[in-house]
């Protein structure tokens, strides 16, 4: 009796122990997902509010009317007093004409640049290679300015010479129009498209262009007909990619544009938010945003459907490819007259205008009168015209937003490159959305949130609000540049390091991190000279308090003030040129490890 009424007591207390043990394992699953995904969701977190709050106040400041902070209803009469402007339409076509040309222009010179700097015996390529590196670091407006310098119907250096020389009484070139813009943003655009198709022209078969030399194909046929072909999802994906910047510039249009009354998009977002008269009209800025914003999406959604493509374009096989250089031979002066056309037009000719007129009491051109005026005056009143805060300010952005973006950075790629994180792709897409996202957008949309939590976080008009904007706009590069890096690191490295005790973080930062240390530095500094140069976002978030350099000598040159922009832009260039021949030693470092790895 006492048998049978214990069974079901010792039946149920074994239930209980089964239902106890099994919310037991079910919380210690639960705390190893979360301890496994935990870094994941950080990280997610992160980036969605840097990348995500600038993204969705973009959207709100455009349904709303007023001024950060104020109480307004949501309203669509934002959208109606952008898009129904007289004016708009003509900007749209401006936007995309200059779009395009700026496009057309960089592949004209980029295609046979790269073709030939990775698939001949081109002399000279180290030097080469470097005055790349160079122009690419040089703030595009600096650029601008040196054509204006040289083009300007006014004051333009060809222009005058032409008046003194042939009694011109109309200006022969113009730079003020579409296709000045477009030219030189084009040239400028040159070097990157340079160093995203290298890769492509440098990793193709020679077998396929020995086959059509073997078929008499001549050495321009064997390009339009094999090597363009061949490499025509990288070109394609450099081609959406300078499209969706081109898209979104803001100096060359500014700089070029507004003296001929000539607007983009960007344009009428800056115009917007920094009104010479009146306050800022966010709203408008917001409308006008979303529409950049949605073509920048698309145009991202384009590029990535065309890099899926790739895989059915691969020449490279494991059936004995080794690389092989064509001889120029008797082509070998043509092409070196190609390069120094190009190498004249997007630096040579600026840039000598620059020093030409820094050393001068105002532009003038060339001759034995203007050189008996040559003199150090602009270069010794640099210290007074620069000051002290510029400079700090200047020294903040290159050291803090590299090491901020890039910290991010690593640890973003190694969630998603090394972490079985379920939302490994959300938080992928989110850290390359500064890419499709304007910058000038994102400058717009932090102040507006600067001014909207200002009793909060007090950064509006201070030099960490541009460090912030930086930091967002880097992250693309720098967790593309690390995912490409992390892959390569077999996952025994740190499972050695796991097996020792070691934990997650300890091993990325004495496993990981020191394996990739050559590219970590290679891409802290190329940020720092990005964010150097940059001068769309500082200037939007301009204040009296965070001037920097870019800035400063904007500042001058709408002020006037010619000489002394030129003897700022050539100590700027200065700067630049010693730290691209670190960077290119760098590269060359870091190629010779991966080379001898192998």
């Amino acid at each position: 009796m006492s048998a049978k009424a214990a069974a079901p007591g010792g039946s149920l207390g074994s239930a209980k122990v089964r239902s106890a043990l099994a919310r037991v394992g079910f919380a210690r699953g639960l705390t190893r997902e979360m301890t496994g995904h935990g870094f994941g969701y950080t990280a997610l977190a992160l980036v969605g509010l840097l990348v995500g709050a600038p993204v969705l106040a973009v959207v709100l400041m455009s349904l709303r009317a007023g001024l950060p902070g104020q109480a307004s209803p949501l309203t669509l009469e934002n959208y109606h007093r952008a898009y129904a402007d007289p004016i708009f339409l003509q900007v749209l076509l401006n936007t995309f004409f200059f779009a395009g040309g700026t496009v057309l222009v960089a592949l004209i010179f980029t295609l046979p640049m790269v073709w030939l700097f990775n698939r001949t015996d081109l002399p000279g390529r180290e030097a080469i290679f470097v005055f790349l590196i160079t122009s690419f670091l040089v703030p595009v407006f600096l650029r601008a300015i040196g054509w204006i310098l040289v083009f300007s119907p006014e004051v333009g250096l060809l222009n005058s010479a032409a008046r003194s020389v042939f009694g011109a009484e109309r200006p022969i070139f113009s730079i003020y129009n579409i296709t000045g813009m477009a030219f030189v943003q084009g040239l400028a655009l040159v070097p990157a498209s340079f160093f995203m198709l290298s890769a492509a022209f440098r990793a193709m078969d020679p077998a396929l262009e020995e086959a059509s030399y073997i078929c008499g194909a001549s050495r321009l046929r064997t390009l339009l007909r094999i090597n363009i072909p061949a490499s025509w999802p990288a070109i394609a994906a450099v081609m959406v990619y300078m499209l969706m910047l081109a898209v979104s510039l803001f100096e060359v249009p500014a700089v070029v544009g507004w003296p001929a009354r000539i607007f983009v998009l960007s344009s009428l977002i800056y115009f917007a938010v920094t009104p010479n008269v009146g306050l800022p009209k966010y709203g408008i800025a917001g409308a006008y945003g979303l529409l950049m914003m949605a073509l920048g999406l698309i145009l991202a959604y384009l590029y990535f459907r065309v890099i899926r493509e790739t895989r059915k374009y691969a020449v490279v096989t494991g059936r004995g490819y080794r690389p092989k250089m064509l001889r120029l031979g008797r082509w070998k002066y043509a092409a070196m007259t190609f390069v120094g056309v190009y190498l004249a037009l997007d630096f040579v000719l600026p840039f000598g205008a620059l020093l030409w007129v820094s050393f001068l009491p105002h532009a003038q051109v060339f001759s034995v009168e203007a050189l008996s005026k040559l003199t150090l005056v602009n270069y010794r009143q640099i210290p007074d015209l620069i000051g002290v805060r510029p400079f700090i300010n200047t020294m903040f952005l290159v050291l803090l937003v590299p090491t901020l973006s890039m910290s991010l950075s690593i640890f973003v790629s190694w969630v998603v490159v090394r972490q079985r994180f379920r939302l490994g792709g959300v938080l992928d897409a989110f850290a390359f959305l500064p890419l499709a996202v304007p910058q000038i957008l994102f400058a717009v949309a932090l102040a507006y949130l600067a001014l909207l939590f200002r009793e909060v976080l007090p950064i509006y008009g201070s030099v960490f609000i541009i460090v912030l904007a930086h930091t967002i706009a880097y992250l693309a590069y720098g967790s593309r540049t690390m995912n490409g890096v992390m892959v390569q690191i077999h996952h025994e490295l740190e499972e050695s390091g796991r097996v020792c005790g070691s934990s997650k973080l300890r091993v990325l930062w004495r496993i990981v991190i020191p394996l990739m240390a050559g590219a970590v530095v290679n891409a802290w500094l190329w940020i720092s000279l990005l964010s150097y140069r940059e001068v769309t976002m500082a200037l939007t978030l301009r204040g009296p308090d965070n001037v920097v350099l870019a800035t400063l000598i904007w500042q001058l040159w709408f002020s006037g003030l010619a000489p002394e922009v030129g003897a700022l832009g050539v100590m700027l260039i200065a700067v630049v040129v010693p730290i691209a021949w670190l960077a290119r030693s760098v590269f060359a470092s870091i190629a010779k490890g991966y080379s001898d790895g192998r």
